[in-house]
Parts: C-alpha cells; sequence; structure tokens
C-alpha cells in the first residue's frame, strides 16, 4: 500500500495546524510510552515502537480526524498480569497477534455498535474524570517529585502511594528548578492563549512552553546554577542507530505456542478491552469536536487490529485510541488525521536524529501542559450542563468522575454505566400504568390505566401499587391501550381478584390480556377495511384529474427532482407541507419525526440531510413545529409515554434551558407554544453544527437554515426570523444569537 495514497488530503490551510499539533502531541506521547512500558514490566522499547505503530499505521487506515492512538494506560494491568501468567514477552506477543486479528474480525462483523449503548453522561463523566485525573497526577511532576511513572492514571501506584497521598508527599520533598520551570511553561502557555498568539504565529502555546522550558533549564545548567534540574526530572529516551534497531531485540511472537489455550484466553482479554477502551475513547473525542465529526466505529476497530498486528509483529505494547493524546491534539488545533501520523513519524525520528535533545525536556514542562489539557477536559460548564439536564444524567456523570479518579478508567465507566441501568430501570419499575384515586359520593375509586408495554420489571411495583388500594374501594384496571403485558404481571392481576373479595374491593378489569389473545380475538372492522380501500378509489381519482390538466405530468416527475427545500417537521397528520406552501410534487425534500427533532445520532435524519445537502444541492433547509404539537406536550406533562420517552429527552432538555423563561408564563397554552418555539430554535442550531451543514458552509455552499411554526388553527405559517447562513457558523456567535432571542 502507497503510505501517501493511505493519508488524507490535506490542504495547505490544514497542514500549518497539523504540523504544530503533532509535534505536541508528540512531546507528550513519548514520556508516556516510556511510562507506560515501564509499568506493564514490558521491555521500553516496545512501548515506544507502539506509538510509532499507533501514529504511522492506524491513521493510515482509521478515518477519524482527531483520534491519536498508542500504549494506553488503562491496559497496563492488563499487559502486566498477561506477561506473568505467560511467563515471558514472546508468548504475549502471539496473544497480541491474535487480540488484532479478533479485533479486525470485530470490524467486520460491525461491531462498532456497542459503542451506542454507552450513554453520553458516562462518556462525559469519562472526558471529566481522565481531566481531573491528569491535573492531580501531574502536580507531583510539576514540583519535580518524579517516583510515580508519567502516564500512570490509577489511584493506588506501584510506588505505594495513592493519588493524593503522592500530593503530600511531593510538596514535602518539591525541588525549586522543577517549580521554576513549571511556572515559567504555564505562564507562557497562557499568555499565549490570552493573547491568541497561536492563530497569528500558528505555533501552539504547548510546543512554545516545551521549548522554554528547555532553554531556561540549559541556560540555568550553563552557569552552573544549583537550581537547574539534573537528569532524574527529565525525559529519559532511548537512542536508535537506525531504523533496524526497533527490532534488533529477541522479541518476536512465539509462533510455537499457538496451541497454547492461555494464549487465546489473554487473547481475548486484550482484544474486549482495548476495543471497548477505544469505541469509547473515539465517542468521547467526536463529542468534544466542535465540527462533530463521527466516524465509522467498525473501521476504526480494523484500524486497532491492525495496528495492534503489527505492534506484536515488530515487539511492541497493544495500542487503543487514547484520550489524553487526542484531547491534546484537539486543544492544539488540528485538522486532519495527517497530525497522529507525524507524531508516530516524530517518535522513530526523534529517537534516531536527535535523542540527546529529545532527553533535554523536563517533566516539569511537560506537565504544564498535560495540566493545561486536564483543566479543559474538566471544565466546569461541563458540570453545569450535566446538573441542569437532571438527575439520572447528573448522577451517572459524577458516578463516572469519582469512579475513575478513585480506581481507573474502566471499573469507572462500569460504576457509570450501572448508574444509568439503574435509572433506567427505575423509570420502567415506576411507569408501568397511571394511578389515579378519587374520592366519590359512593366510596373510593381507583384507575390503574397501564401503559403501552408492561414488563416482568414492573412486577414490585404493581405488587406495591395494589396492596396501597383501600378496603371497600372501586379499582379498575384498564388495559386497553397495552400492546404487551408480560404473563407474570397478569398472573399478579389474576392472583388480585382473589384478594380483592376477600377485602370488598369492586374490581372491574378492561382489556387486560396477552398480546396473543388480543389479535386472536380481535373482530374484523368492516368499516375500517373500507376506509382503507377508499385510499385507491382516491388515487385512481387524482390520476385521472393530473392527465386531464397534463398529460405527460407522471412522465416528467420521473425524469427526476430537483427541489431547492429541505423541510424538517413533525410526523404530525395534520400538517400537510405541499398544501399550506403552496407547492406541487418535486419542489419540497421532506423528512418527518415525532416533534420535528434535529439528532445527530439519527442516521436517518442524517442520511436525508447529506443526501438533500450534497446530492440535490438544495438551497434553504427549514425546521417547521407547530402549536398543538403533542410530542412537546408529552415530553412536559409528567406521564409515562414507553419507548417515545427516550426520544422526547430531547425536548426535556430545551424545556431545562429555558426553564426560568417558561416557569414565568402563567398560561399553559401560552407556555406549550413558547416552548415549540424554542423547540424549533435548538434544532436550527443543532442543524447548523452537524458536520454536513459545517463541510457545506466551509466549501462556500450557499446554504440557508430557516426556522417556521405553524399555526394549526389559523393555517399560517410564522417565520421565526433565525435565517442562519454561513456568516454565522462560528459557535460563539450563533449561540449569543439564540440565547438572546
Amino acid at each position: 500500500m502507497n503510505i501517501l495514497q493511505s493519508l488524507p488530503r490535506v490542504s495547505w490551510d490544514d497542514l500549518k495546524h497539523d504540523l504544530s499539533s503533532g509535534l505536541v502531541v508528540f512531546l507528550i506521547a513519548l514520556p508516556l510510552c516510556i511510562g507506560i512500558a515501564f509499568a506493564s514490566g514490558a521491555p521500553i522499547i516496545s512501548g515506544l515502537i507502539g506509538g510509532i505503530v499507533g501514529g504511522i499505521v492506524v491513521s493510515m487506515i482509521s478515518k477519524s480526524p482527531l483520534s491519536v492512538s498508542g500504549p494506553a494506560a488503562g491496559l497496563t494491568v492488563v499487559v502486566y498480569d498477561s506477561i506473568q501468567t505467560l511467563g515471558n514477552f514472546n508468548d504475549f506477543l502471539l496473544a497480541l497477534c491474535i487480540a488484532g486479528v479478533f479485533q479486525i474480525i470485530l470490524g467486520f462483523l460491525k461491531a462498532g455498535i456497542l459503542s451506542n449503548f454507552f450513554p453520553s453522561s458516562v462518556v462525559k463523566g469519562m472526558l471529566a474524570a481522565i481531566g481531573a485525573v491528569l491535573i492531580l497526577k501531574q502536580i507531583p511532576h510539576a514540583v519535580g517529585y518524579d517516583m510515580d511513572y508519567e502516564g500512570d492514571m490509577d489511584f493506588f501506584q506501584r510506588d505505594r502511594e495513592n493519588t493524593f497521598s503522592e500530593i503530600w508527599t511531593a510538596f514535602a520533598r518539591f525541588t525549586p528548578g522543577a517549580v521554576l520551570l513549571f511556572t515559567v511553561s504555564i505562564s507562557v502557555i497562557l499568555f499565549w492563549e490570552k493573547l491568541k498568539l497561536h492563530k497569528k504565529f500558528l505555533i501552539h502555546g504547548s510546543l512554545v512552553a516545551i521549548l522554554a522550558g528547555v532553554l531556561l533549564n540549559e541556560v540555568l545548567r550553563s552557569f552552573g546554577f544549583a537550581i537547574a534540574v539534573g537528569p532524574d526530572h527529565l525525559i529519559q529516551p532511548i537512542r536508535l542507530e537506525s531504523v533496524a534497531d526497533l527490532v534488533r531485540d529477541d522479541y518476536f511472537p512465539n509462533l510455537s505456542q499457538w496451541k497454547n489455550q492461555a494464549i487465546y484466553i489473554v487473547a481475548v482479554k486484550i482484544c474486549v478491552v482495548a476495543s471497548l477502551e477505544t469505541l469509547l475513547n473515539l465517542d468521547a473525542i467526536e463529542k468534544s469536536d466542535p465540527q462533530r465529526r463521527i466516524v465509522s466505529k467498525n473501521r476504526e476497530l480494523v484500524a486497532q487490529g491492525t495496528g495492534n498486528l503489527f505492534s506484536a509483529i515488530l515487539g511492541g505494547l497493544p495500542i487503543t485510541s487514547v484520550v489524553i493524546r487526542s484531547s491534546a491534539n484537539l486543544q492544539a488545533g488540528a485538522r486532519t488525521r495527517f497530525s497522529s501520523f507525524l507524531h508516530g513519524l516524530l517518535i522513530l525520528v526523534s529517537l534516531i536524529l536527535i535523542p540527546t535533545w529529545i532527553a533535554r525536556i523536563p517533566l516539569a514542562s511537560l506537565a504544564a501542559v498535560l495540566l493545561v489539557v486536564g483543566y479543559k477536559l474538566t471544565d466546569y460548564k461541563t458540570l453545569k450542563a450535566q446538573y441542569k439536564k437532571g438527575t439520572d444524567q447528573f448522577l451517572p456523570f459524577m458516578a463516572t468522575l469519582i469512579g475513575i479518579v478513585f480506581s481507573d478508567i474502566l471499573i469507572g465507566i462500569g460504576i457509570g454505566a450501572l448508574f444509568s441501568i439503574f435509572f433506567i430501570m427505575r423509570r420502567n419499575i415506576l411507569n408501568p400504568y397511571e394511578f389515579n384515586k378519587k374520592d366519590m359520593a359512593f366510596g373510593v375509586e381507583v384507575k390503574i390505566d397501564l401503559s403501552e408495554d408492561v414488563s416482568f420489571l414492573n412486577k414490585s411495583s404493581m405488587l406495591y401499587k395494589l396492596e396501597k388500594v383501600p378496603n371497600n374501594a372501586h379499582l379498575i384496571i384498564d388495559g386497553s391501550k397495552s400492546k404487551y403485558i408480560d404473563p407474570d404481571v397478569l398472573e399478579i392481576i389474576e392472583d388480585f381478584k382473589i384478594v380483592a373479595e376477600s377485602r370488598n374491593i369492586k374490581l372491574e378489569i378492561i382489556d387486560v390480556t396477552s398480546s396473543y389473545e388480543k389479535i386472536k380475538n380481535k373482530p374484523l372492522d368492516v368499516v375500517a377495511q373500507q376506509d382503507y380501500q377508499r385510499l385507491f378509489d382516491n388515487n385512481r381519482i387524482w390520476v385521472e384529474e393530473k392527465l386531464a390538466k397534463d398529460p405527460d405530468y407522471f412522465k416528467n416527475l420521473a425524469l427526476g427532482q430537483a427541489p431547492q427545500y429541505l423541510l424538517i417537521s413533525c410526523s404530525d397528520s395534520r400538517i400537510s407541507v405541499n398544501e399550506m406552501t403552496g407547492t406541487s410534487a418535486g419542489e419540497l425534500f421532506v423528512h418527518r419525526n415525532i416533534a420535528n427533532l434535529v439528532i445527530d445520532t439519527d442516521m436517518n435524519l442524517m442520511s436525508v440531510l447529506q443526501y438533500s445537502v450534497e446530492v440535490l444541492k438544495v438551497k434553504h433547509i427549514v425546521v417547521c413545529g407547530h402549536y398543538g404539537c403533542g410530542g412537546v406536550k408529552a415530553a412536559i406533562d409528567g406521564k409515562y409515554h414507553g419507548l417515545i420517552d427516550a426520544w422526547l429527552r430531547n425536548i426535556k432538555q430545551v424545556y431545562r434551558i429555558n426553564r426560568k423563561e417558561l416557569s414565568a408564563i402563567l398560561d399553559e397554552n401560552e407556555k406549550h407554544e413558547r416552548l415549540v418555539e424554542l423547540n424549533v430554535r435548538e434544532q436550527v442550531y443543532n442543524l447548523c453544527m452537524t458536520t454536513i451543514v459545517q463541510n457545506a458552509w466551509a466549501q462556500g455552499n450557499d446554504l440557508q437554515l430557516h426556522g417556521w411554526v405553524y399555526d394549526i388553527k389559523e393555517g399560517k405559517i410564522l417565520d421565526l426570523h433565525i435565517n442562519i447562513d454561513k456568516d454565522f457558523r462560528d459557535y460563539d456567535i450563533f449561540r449569543y444569537q439564540f440565547e438572546t432571542k
């Protein structure tokens, strides 16, 4: 494969940014590769090989513009235990080869979809946690206490300290020279960003800070100042005489052990952990990307598997997509995957050509760079945003954050996922029905309206509510809305018939039976069949009318379409987009869903959007809501609506964002209408931030976005005057306009 053909086409404008970011990531990755190899109980050279392969090989196959791969701290325990279990590093390399093949197979089996099952709150919690851990772990290096290796992310460390006790010890044994270098380096970064010099000189402040640290320490050392830091506080790379030195040692996969079952157990373990970490890291970096560029997770698994296969053959460590390097890459201004390729190439070249200069980089200066990366990952605005989303989003976020800080990445993610599952189960358990209690003249009437789906998870809640029904009451259990009632719940209701007699409860059961019985006993609706046939009769009449006016009407229509508008509207049956806009067939390209939502994870909508913008070349995209929208009402009525609640969560988020304004509106009808308008505005904003629209603007497409509201009572379309075009694609400008409307 030609390397140049494998790399992305990079414009000069992108290349200027990628060169700077590639240098920054290279300087961060080099000590991390060494530290992770040391912690894994593997040869130091294996960590560097992993970094080189992660940069060069993976970037040629992966399509991610920001992800950077290499040895990951999350795999150190797995690697260490595996080497101890197998007895030697060569057997481990065979297991890594097989793990790489397994990852490639997973990619072709489309296992990348697994990333969609991790809640956004957990992924965001992982990002914030890694930022917090980065800050805590860099404090000792910042003050010159370098007992723990660079890149350690675990709470309990190999030096018998933990994250917090290490900080206490570090301040008690600080090195004045390291403190000075850290202070100078972080001041340079803040100064550089404050004046936005990276835009003027196209050099990131992190690179300048490291160079400043190197020069300052060299000056101090040259003049004989005792404050200069010594070799123990500098990066210690390995010198290579040539590329062949990467494989000069006897580190190679031991193929003679292919029958050893333990090899395959280790391979599966590496494959699962590495794949999971890659998918989560890729999801996290995509959420951090301002352009929200989404790549194929399946292709990424193939890329990572190929990288691990190459790394094993060359004697390297397992590699994954790594959040720290990827985040630093993003913050340094990377535009394309050429930045990741460059960082791998620089690791190789630097070890051969300039090892002595690399060995002069102070760990304190590197700590300043990583501390800033950590701070940006743990932005308080993220914490505030998650809090506003409600308890079911905030608690999994915090559980993930705290879990990672006090354990490691995988355990923390597992804790956060368990919290998310708890809230999902809680919603299902507490909302299988509507429970209404009324005091009537003849006594107490209690009505239980069962929801669309009543599963076995609702057993305990149903038992609890039935126990709370007062004696001598009139109980109505209505299952007319239910499509499925679990047999366990049916059994509970049957058993309660006996209990009701002993408690003098008048029990009335409406249409509570199994889904099979409902279908079997449903009579044929003759009137409904006639209504259905009427559609075909109307079609024939319509065709005759069209042909009477223009004999070639349908022939011309079949030649193709060239609509100028994409209309994203609600699925409400009362909305007829062609009638209300006075347009004919072929003039509007239409996508409809409940409450006209624009969600970047909705592949159906994203496909429609991409086709209309890139193929049909539409000039206008309109998000059209309508007053009296049932989806908007359902999102705020506090009731359970089954599967649709997951979809309506997006409108609830709009309500929470604008809670202050909406709470001031006393009239419920006015409040609903205002929420309809706010929802349209939010969806236009979501549309504006999609990669498809951003790319169209970047290519000079004069695409305009609009927000409408249709008043069903009057039949009029109201323009909300949020016409967005390429001149307003800047995030801050648009968000300001959006919030001040």
